[in-house]
């Protein structure tokens, strides 16, 4: 697997961006498409929310979806207004797929109506893997891709090859458009055979409960993402 370089990215589309989890790789900000008439969403992970810009210090608009314990969670829930210039939004449970899911999917829905541009960074599927199962991260990867997919976004997912088997990080390669390192990288990535891949597959999709693929001509809406990544 030659991941690509972001200079050969054309937007939208869905990017596996792989790096060690250790650095923090300049190809974030260029995979974001970030302009005046973008909406960009950061999807972190953490025990506190992390401090919002201020209004004035961003183009367009930004969204923070925290997920994890965070400390803002007061055991009540309120609605994100997404009219609002920056939008916070927080998910206390990282195995509860089909709540982050929905909250991504809130965020698409107000902008994409709105007219905005959308860009996504979901920082990363590591730490959604140290809670959840593999097969249940591809479901919840392959369900949202085709949600992002829908609204035109230029979105990235975050992910260290290094902590996984050869055959898991070529199976995941297999949902997004293109597999992308920043433009100092070298290296390509361990590829298992297409044999392994199509083995992982089979096994992850007899575990899985729901077709994972959306009507072609159809978006997914709140309560269809939310019955399909509930387990």
């Amino acid at each position: 697997m030659d991941p690509l370089t972001p200079a050969a990215i054309e937007p939208p589309a869905n990017l596996l961006l792989v790096h060690p989890d250790c650095d923090e790789p300049d190809a974030c900000e260029q995979l974001c498409h970030e302009g005046a008439e973008t909406a960009r969403l950061i999807v972190t992970f953490g025990d506190e929310t992390p401090e919002p810009p201020a209004a004035d210090d961003v183009d367009g608009k930004r969204g923070l979806l925290t997920i994890g314990d965070v400390l803002a969670d007061s055991g009540t829930e309120s609605s994100p207004d997404f009219d609002e210039t920056v939008v916070t939004d927080s998910v206390t449970d990282p195995t509860d797929l089909s709540k982050i899911g929905v909250a991504i999917s809130r965020f698409c829905k107000h902008w994409s109506a709105a007219g905005e541009d959308i860009a996504v960074c979901f920082d990363s599927l590591d730490a959604l893997l140290r809670h959840t199962s593999p097969e249940a991260v591809f479901q919840f990867a392959h369900v949202l891709t085709n949600r992002l997919a829908n609204v035109d976004a230029y979105a990235h997912f975050h992910f260290d090859p290094t902590r996984h088997e050869d055959r898991v990080v070529s199976t995941f390669g297999t949902i997004f458009d293109e597999v992308v390192a920043d433009d100092d990288t070298d290296e390509s990535l361990p590829e298992a055979t297409d044999e392994e891949v199509a083995d992982l597959l089979a096994e992850w999709e007899d575990e899985a409960s729901d077709d994972l693929e959306p009507a072609a001509d159809s978006e997914a809406t709140d309560e269809e993402i939310a019955r399909t990544l509930s387990r």
